[in-house]
Order: C-alpha cells, then structure tokens, then sequence
C-alpha cells in the first residue's frame, strides 16, 4: 500500500523528535564527542581505502599518461631518426654520385688523408752530361711536385712511387736530374722535386701515375701536356718544433745517451764538391753511448733536416760523418750535415728514435 506524501512527512517528524529526546536524556557531551569520535576514527579508517582508490586511479592516470607520451616520443623518435637517415642517404647518395677526380694537370692539387700534393710545373729536360743522354728517337721530360705530410706519422715521398707511360707503354725512369724527389716527411714537414722520365719524341698521350693507397692500389694519374708551370710557391714554415735541442743539451732514451756538442757551417775545399747556388752545408756534432743490453746502430741516415719546414738534401762530404754499430756500454761520435738554404731563418735536424712510433729527437741549429 503506497503512503501519501503527508504520511511520509509525518513519519520523518516522528523519528527526528526520537533522536533529539534521547540526545537530551544522555546529558553528556562526552557520549557525543565519543560518538563524533567513533565516526571520526570511522572515517579515518575508511580514509587509507579512499586514499588507496585515489592512488590507483592517480597511478592509472599517470600510468595512461606515461605510456601516451612514450608512444609519442617513440613516435617523434622514429620519425626523426627516418628523416634522418633519409637525409644521410640522400647526401651519401649525392657523394657517391659526384665524379671523382683522377686525372690532375698542371696547377692541380690533390689530398688524400696523408699527404697534399700540388702539381707545380713540368717541361722537357735535356742533360749537360755526355754520357747521359736519350736514346735515339727519345727525350727526358720532368714533372715538378710539391708535397706535404698532414697525417699524425712519418711518410716517405720518392720518385720511385711514379710511374711513366707513353701512348699506354711503359717508359724508363731517370735519375740524372737535379732536385730529384726524396724525403721522409715528419708530420706538417713539406718536400719538392722532380721525377724524371725518357719518352719517345713522337708519343701523343703521356700519363705518370702515382699510387695513392698501397694496400687498395689506387691511383692518380698526372697528365704530362709539355712546359708548363703553375706558379706556385710554398710557404715558409719558421715555426720551431714543440720541443727542440741546442748544443750542450744531453738527452736520455731507453737506449741512448746523446750529447749535442756543436753545429757549424761547412766550407768545402774541394772545387767539385759544393753547394748549389744560394745554398751552404751546415752540419752538427754529437756523441752517442749505447745503455742498452744489446747492440745499437746509429747513422747520419737516420737524420732529416728541415729548413724552415721543407726538407734538405742531405751532404756526406765531411770526415767523420756518424756511422757506427755500438754493442753495449760502447760510444761514438761524429757529424751530419745538409745542404741548406742561406736564407732559412729555422733550421732543424731531425733524429729518428723509434721507426714504428715515429719518434724524433729536433736538435736546432744555432748559429
């Protein structure tokens, strides 16, 4: 049976005017405080469930929140790193597509990761020795090089790295010339030369090739197109080394005690050994002791000498030039000497310690 809504109203009365009647019979506020305390503690207890449900959804949330913004970066990530690599192929693809140069002239400069190499001039040679000459039918010809050492170790430049062909034979090396092309390069050294060959005087097409890579054998080919010069001119490189050693100076390796005694300028008395034009020997004194437990060799040939950072040639007109195998505890002394610039305001001999590592010791002239 439904109850009006009068009967409804009349039921609330009632049961309000109960509770407050049994409020006023207890007449104790602590009962009530207890009771308040009851629904506190009530509460309070409720409050870690509350607290557990809200940290599951906050954890939910973040969790939700986390796993969106990875999905995003991911996303942003991947997309990046395909743009990426898009771009890279793109430009690997562009290199790979640009033609290398192979083929140098007169004027041209090649790098590779070791050595900058400018080709300087080139012409016909002709020899004032008689019992030099050509072959009938066959002249010499030079080509001139400037190269430079920009690689961290030692390198060796040789006219024998070149090779010569005419019309697409092979042709015959010569040696008569001067300035011939020869240097071990310290790094940031420099050396130039020329090469010389003996060509037929009606060949048409002459290539010179140097190998570049002796373990992939690659190669440039120089074009030899008759006289021609470039112009160029390298430049001076007064700069002394990081470390350098004057007369007096004794240094110490694992295997050696060297004296640096003296340096001088040498003056030939013989009429047919001199210096070129322009050009003067000077050499240096020095004492060796061997400390080691086993035999030492050491020689002028284990010297370079850089004036003002290009190589010189070397001298071996004095006496007492170093040469001597050492077993221990034994000693020597004696000289190099070089065929040096008159102008070269930095002069510096190079000794070679260690031929795997590349070390040297830089003993400074000082005049």
């Amino acid at each position: 049976m439904k109850k009006t809504k009068m009967q409804k109203g009349l039921a609330v009365l009632v049961a309000s005017g109960t509770f407050l009647m049994m409020a006023a019979a207890s007449g104790s506020d602590t009962d009530t405080v207890s009771k308040v305390g009851e629904v506190t503690q009530q509460t309070t207890a409720n409050q870690p469930e509350a607290e557990k449900n809200n940290s599951s959804a906050e954890q939910a949330v973040s969790t939700e929140e986390e796993k969106n913004n990875s999905s995003a970066e991911q996303a942003v990530s991947t997309e990046e790193e395909k743009n990426n690599s898009s771009a890279e192929q793109a430009v690997s693809t562009e290199e790979e597509t640009q033609p290398v140069q192979t083929e140098f002239h007169v004027g041209d400069i090649l790098e590779t990761n070791e050595l900058k190499i400018v080709y300087v001039s080139s012409g016909e040679y002709v020899s004032d020795n008689q019992f030099i000459q050509p072959k009938e039918g066959n002249h010499f010809i030079f080509l001139e090089f400037y190269f430079e050492n920009i690689s961290d170790s030692d390198k060796n430049v040789s006219s024998y790295s070149f090779k010569c062909y005419a019309d697409g034979y092979a042709c015959d090396s010569s040696y008569s010339g001067e300035s011939s092309l020869s240097a071990t390069l310290s790094s940031g050294r420099s050396t130039s030369g020329k090469i010389y060959f003996e060509v037929p005087n009606d060949a048409s097409d002459i290539q010179i090739e140097y190998e570049t890579n002796a373990w992939t054998q690659k190669k440039a080919t120089f074009i030899y197109e008759g006289t021609q010069d470039s112009g160029f001119v390298s430049e001076a490189n007064t700069a002394s080394a990081e470390e350098t050693f004057k007369p007096g100076d004794i240094i110490e390796t694992k295997d050696l005690i060297i004296t640096y005694l003296s340096c001088n300028e040498y003056i030939s008395d013989n009429e047919f050994i001199q210096p070129k034009e322009g050009y003067h020997y000077l050499y240096c004194e020095l004492e060796f002791e061997n400390i080691s437990d086993s035999d030492n060799y050491v020689s002028y040939f284990d010297f370079d000498c850089f004036a003002d950072g290009a190589s010189c040639d070397a001298f071996y007109g004095m006496d007492n030039g170093l040469n001597a195998t050492l077993s221990p505890g034994r000693k020597t002394k004696g000289t190099v000497a070089f065929e040096v610039p008159v102008d070269a305001q930095t002069v510096e001999f190079e000794f070679l310690t260690n031929l795997w590592t590349s070390n040297r010791i830089v003993f400074s002239y000082v005049p």
